[in-house]
């Protein structure tokens, strides 16, 4: 007796737990894409829009502006999530221009962008976060901003220093090195929004960096302090300029020998190609004063011209010159 009711409360046991296993169900969540709406359905027998219809929903409604992750009429057994995705109309500007109105299901401004091919740079604005969520009738706009680069270049002015000089008659002036302009080179950026200068206190807005500075050449000009000089220049006799002629002047001093008209070096002694200039011929040569032509050089050959100097120091920094001299009767 007693066995037999053991047997039956056992059977009871199986019965009633089945009747509870059979009456529980699991929870599935629906989530939209546009919004933080949760809808909770049992998971069960029925399909996704039965169940969602026993929690009075208008699925009719929800079909036409929404796409789930599983067929409507799939049974929602096995399922945890289900995502409603919105398509939904997004326009879509790109640069200031409208590019178009489109259906969308992605899920945020990012993946719609790359849906629509559009590539940002990292100067570009997006007007939303790229995480946003899509939603029905939304505008997404993309500034797009460029730099433009040029090169702007400030001339920097050479000073002139000037520098007393001996050999030369007072007052003259003999320019002994050719100065020279510097510059500072710059990057100039100029920010562009949609095509057009980005203003900032009404003038658009500008970067300018240094990118290379050339330092200017300070002009050398000699100014003459040897009134003795000046004195034997001032008695030479009033000549007259019969042409000129670009030459290049060297200088040279005392070889112990005389000139090859027989006379001794002195300054103003000048030795020339006696085919280019007759030997006799009078000279003036600007930063040097008057000289006559009496001597030769075997490296003297064409328009080239040595200046006599008293010493080798001062031949050495008359140096090689390009000049223009006067021809004189």
């Amino acid at each position: 007796m007693r066995k037999i009711l053991l047997n039956s409360l056992a059977m009871m046991a199986v019965l009633l737990s089945g009747s509870l296993v059979g009456c529980s169900s699991e929870k599935v969540r629906v989530t939209f894409s546009d919004q933080n709406k949760v809808i909770t359905i049992d998971s069960s027998g029925d399909s996704l829009a039965e169940a969602l219809e026993d929690q009075g929903v208008n699925v009719e409604s929800l079909k036409s502006r929404y796409k789930p992750s599983i067929p409507w009429d799939q049974k929602t057994e096995g399922q945890t999530e289900i995502q409603l995705a919105c398509n939904c109309e997004v326009t879509l500007h790109v640069g200031g221009k409208k590019v178009g109105t489109f259906k969308t299901l992605q899920p945020t401004v990012g993946a719609f962008l790359k849906e629509r091919n559009v590539t940002l740079t990292e100067w570009d604005e997006v007007q939303s976060p790229l995480d946003q969520k899509i939603v029905n009738g939304m505008e997404v706009v993309v500034n797009q901003v460029e730099q433009r680069i040029k090169k702007k270049v400030e001339i920097v002015p050479y000073k002139t220093v000037e520098e007393k000089d001996d050999q030369l008659a007072f007052g003259e002036k003999e320019t002994e090195k050719e100065g020279k302009k510097g510059k500072k080179i710059y990057e100039v950026v100029v920010l562009y929004k949609n095509g057009k200068p980005i203003l900032e206190n009404g003038k658009p807005k500008v970067q300018e960096k240094l990118v290379e500075t050339i330092e200017p050449v300070d002009e050398i000009v000699k100014i003459g302090t040897n009134k003795e000089l000046a004195q034997k220049e001032k008695n030479q006799p009033k000549l007259t300029s019969a042409g000129t002629m670009t030459v290049e002047a060297t200088g040279y001093t005392h070889t112990g020998n005389r000139t090859a008209t027989g006379t001794w070096p002195k300054r103003g002694t000048v030795a020339v190609d006696p085919d280019v200039i007759p030997l006799g011929t009078r000279l003036y040569i600007p930063g040097y004063g008057y000289g006559v032509a009496e001597d030769t050089g075997g490296a003297v050959d064409g328009k080239i011209i040595d200046l006599f100097f008293e010493t080798r120091a001062e031949a050495i920094r008359w140096g090689r010159r390009t000049v223009t001299i006067q021809i004189l009767k």
